[in-house]
């Protein structure tokens, strides 16, 4: 099984945002305090852009 959730830098249609929207990492949030007992994480919020490729 493989979950995909929001990223905070892509918004409607996968399109980069101008500003990260960190309100879509709540389900990610809520996954790691119910199923690994975990609090969410400052690093989660760290990131500074959308990288795509390598």
């Amino acid at each position: 099984m493989r979950l995909f959730f929001p990223n905070p830098f892509l918004g409607e249609n996968d399109r980069i945002l101008k500003e990260p929207d960190w309100s879509r990492l709540s389900m990610w949030d809520r996954f790691r305090e119910r199923y690994l007992g975990l609090m969410p994480d400052p690093l989660d919020r760290s990131g500074r852009g959308f990288r795509c490729g390598g």
